[in-house]
């Protein structure tokens, strides 16, 4: 059940990093040439994209880490463990956490503000109904905050601090996935960019042979 669960969200997390990147590069060129604020709230979406495909790759790479097999010590003292302990998955998910945190509600905070400004010149149902949702969301982030950054910042200076082994292998953890997902965010970006910039020519050039 619990699996089943979290699989589904993975999906759904990735599902709409994947749609917030895409939706990035189709404007992207246009926004870079304008640049100003059409340009910063594209790179807030890709900041969100960056941040889901963080999250989904931090699973990822703690979940095949605690099926590595890691040899302590030394003859009969030898013990076959987890590279990655529950101890050292806890840690990486609140170092994952606080990493992912202030981005998602930064740009978060950028993106409700603008669909508000958007709604207070449309005044129609979809607008508001976007506006809505992403001032849900975000309250919801930020009450999410003050409940979980706290205690996850008091983790990871726990862990850090404590003689548990492998602190390394969680930070790199953590940097392996933020570094996954902002590659991740980029590509696709570029290549739907460069898919919307080709589209674009091929159409002038059969406007122009018409």
């Amino acid at each position: 059940m619990v699996l089943g669960l979290v699989t589904l969200l993975f999906v759904v997390n990735f599902a709409i990093s994947c749609f917030n990147a895409w939706s990035c590069g189709r404007s992207w060129n246009e926004t870079k040439s304008v640049g100003g604020l059409a340009h910063f709230m594209n790179w807030m979406c890709a900041t969100m994209s960056a941040s889901g495909f963080t999250w989904c790759y931090l699973i990822v790479t703690v979940f095949v880490g605690t099926f590595i097999p890691h040899t302590q010590g030394e003859g009969v003292d030898a013990v076959t463990v987890p590279l990655v302990s529950e101890a050292m998955a806890k840690a990486a998910f609140e170092l994952g956490y606080l990493v992912i945190y202030f981005p998602i509600v930064g740009s978060g905070l950028a993106m409700t503000l603008q669909s508000w400004a958007y709604f207070y010149r449309e005044r129609s149902f979809r607008s508001g109904a976007v506006a809505g949702w992403n001032t849900f969301a975000q309250i919801y982030n930020i009450g999410s905050g003050f409940r979980n950054v706290p205690s996850a910042m008091s983790g990871v200076k726990s862990f850090f601090k404590s003689d548990e082994k492998g602190k390394l292998i969680v930070a790199l953890l953590v940097a392996m996935a933020a570094i996954g997902g902002i590659a991740t965010t980029a590509f696709i970006i570029r290549a739907t960019a460069r898919r919307v910039a080709e589209q674009a020519e091929l159409d002038y050039r059969r406007a122009r042979a018409a």
